[in-house]
């Protein structure tokens, strides 16, 4: 499944180890890290999860269409 999906990248300055921060708003998942594209790697991952726990759980469609999502 291909989604088009935001991914929001900022700097947190308080952060020694992971300042790099990685937002997805459309599932509301976050992810860090110490360089800018590991927190992109890492936010890969989490939205994997994120998706293969719904699917797992049943509820894969009610998720995407909460955070926005169509289908035809």
């Amino acid at each position: 499944m291909n989604l088009p999906l935001t991914i929001k990248v900022f700097y947190e300055r308080t952060s020694k180890d992971a300042p790099w921060v990685s937002y997805n708003p459309e599932l509301n998942v976050a992810s860090c890290g110490p360089t800018e594209n590991k927190a992109k790697e890492n936010l890969k991952e989490a939205v994997e999860i994120v998706l293969k726990g719904a699917k797992k759980d049943g509820n894969l469609s009610e998720l995407l269409k909460e955070s926005g999502f169509e289908f035809s």
